[in-house]
């Protein structure tokens, strides 16, 4: 147009910054899917933990004797809150990978400038914190209600801190291999379940025949409960420093393993 000033267009010499690290964006896109339904994510097993505690605990409870010298509504509620934190922590990274694959959204993050093992964290980092949440729930019910406490500090976070790692790994690798809704499902109820009503929650393996306590000790979901009752409670049916390790141990290894599926980018197929 006449009479009009056109400004030149002048080079942009300046480097590119992102407003934020590209791992924070993700991490928190996987903390806002849960909180997007929190009365699901995070009410859901909030009440359905403490309808066990309340049913078990405080109803049967009155039935039944002491276990290893604790108050059965008290004995039950480590097992109840490790029980929680894994159930969560894996159902989160598990839908949330594999619907990331099914609609190959997961494509367009590994090809985005974040490294492979940023986009691990980020998963990891929605999984763990919607333990963090939902076991806080849990506890700031079922300790008052059953007039317990948390006897040892240190063992009871760095514990925790385990099996918030361990669930949301396993979460993750769940999502990888899950072919389809189904499957995702499946290995909750089939798997993941049994398991945890197997792994000590409502007894003590002092309670169990030799041959069955030997048997229990291979199920890797029982010392997650030890270790979150050697926290709260004092004591356990293992030593803490044994508890830790095997915690650590299963961390670690899970970590590996998620690692080599994320690194060698076998999300894509």
């Amino acid at each position: 147009m006449s009479g009009v000033e056109t400004q030149p267009i002048r080079p942009y010499d300046e480097p590119f910054r992102a407003e934020r690290a590209p791992f924070l964006w993700l991490a928190e896109r996987e903390v806002l899917r849960f909180l997007n339904i929190w009365q699901y994510s995070i009410v859901g097993p909030v009440l359905s933990t403490i309808l066990f505690v309340i049913v078990f605990g405080s109803v049967l409870g009155r039935h039944v004797d002491t276990t290893d010298g604790v108050p059965y509504g008290q004995f039950i509620v480590p097992g109840l809150f490790a029980q929680a934190i894994v159930n969560v922590g894996f159902f989160n990274g598990t839908t949330s990978l594999f619907e990331a694959r099914r609609d190959k959204y997961v494509n367009d993050v590994f090809a985005s400038p974040l490294q492979w093992w940023e986009i691990n964290a980020a998963l990891v980092t929605g999984g763990i914190a919607r333990g963090v949440i939902v076991g806080a729930g849990v506890l700031a019910i079922g300790v008052p209600l059953t007039h317990g406490g948390v006897e040892r500090p240190l063992v009871f976070v760095f514990g925790t801190l385990g099996v918030l790692v361990v669930a949301a790994q396993t979460g993750v690798i769940a999502g990888s291999l899950a072919k389809s809704l189904d499957h995702v499902y499946s290995m909750e109820s089939i798997i993941l379940l049994p398991l945890g009503f197997l792994g000590g929650i409502f007894y003590s393996i002092h309670q169990l025949p030799h041959a069955w306590a030997v048997v229990s000790q291979l199920n890797p979901v029982f010392w997650l409960v030890q270790v979150e009752r050697i926290g709260l409670l004092g004591s356990a049916d293992t030593s803490a420093a044994s508890a830790l390790a095997v915690v650590w141990g299963l961390a670690a290894v899970l970590s590996v393993w998620s690692a080599v599926i994320f690194g060698t980018n076998r999300l894509k197929a």
